[in-house]
């Protein structure tokens, strides 16, 4: 088990330091160039696996944690959800983490200052959403894929039954992640 859930962390990891296009909630492709879902790392180092025991059976169970923003990378956001955030208006991005983001990035527009670039972010984001990057998903998958490829069908048949029956998924501050 204790290998599944390294290997699983090694791969989650391989997937936030991949470079995704930016795209819309819908899909569409926005901006111009690939960039990293894993800005500052901090996800990425986030990610941390423990065995616990099943409440109900006391069976052992894995269980990987990460900071609870991974659901917005993994699924994305819907153009207006999310929590109500500065400015009370219901839907609007956390603007702290996009001011962050716009400072780490770089990112300016000619005139503008960082508050008014974070703003127009922000806005964007609330009104068309952002599309996720499903890296939990290809996590597994890609795993899966590299063991059969390796000739290791019976090991990724058992990787899979650990995925659907003995992983639990947990966030730093105990919300479930949702492996499907």
């Amino acid at each position: 088990m204790e290998e599944m859930l390294e290997l699983l962390v090694k791969q989650l990891r391989k997937e936030l330091a991949r470079q995704y296009p930016s795209r819309g909630y819908n899909g569409q492709i926005k901006g111009n160039g690939n960039y990293v879902k894993n800005n500052t790392g901090a996800l990425s180092d986030s990610i941390t696996w423990r065995i616990e025991s099943d409440i109900d059976s006391g069976d052992p169970k894995g269980v990987i944690i990460m900071d609870d923003y991974y659901y917005y990378v993994d699924q994305g956001r819907k153009p207006g959800s999310g929590t109500i955030g500065q400015g009370n208006i219901k839907g609007w991005p956390p603007v702290r983490d996009i001011q962050t983001w716009v400072q780490q990035r770089g990112i300016t527009i000619p005139g503008l200052d960082v508050d008014t670039v974070t703003y127009l972010i922000g806005k964007s984001i609330w009104m068309k959403g952002i599309k996720g990057i499903d890296f939990i998903n290809n996590a597994i998958d890609n795993i899966i894929n590299d063991l059969v490829e390796e000739g290791q069908e019976e090991y990724a048949e058992r990787f899979e039954e650990f995925i659907d029956e003995i992983l639990v998924r947990s966030t730093s501050s105990n919300n479930l992640i949702n492996i499907q």
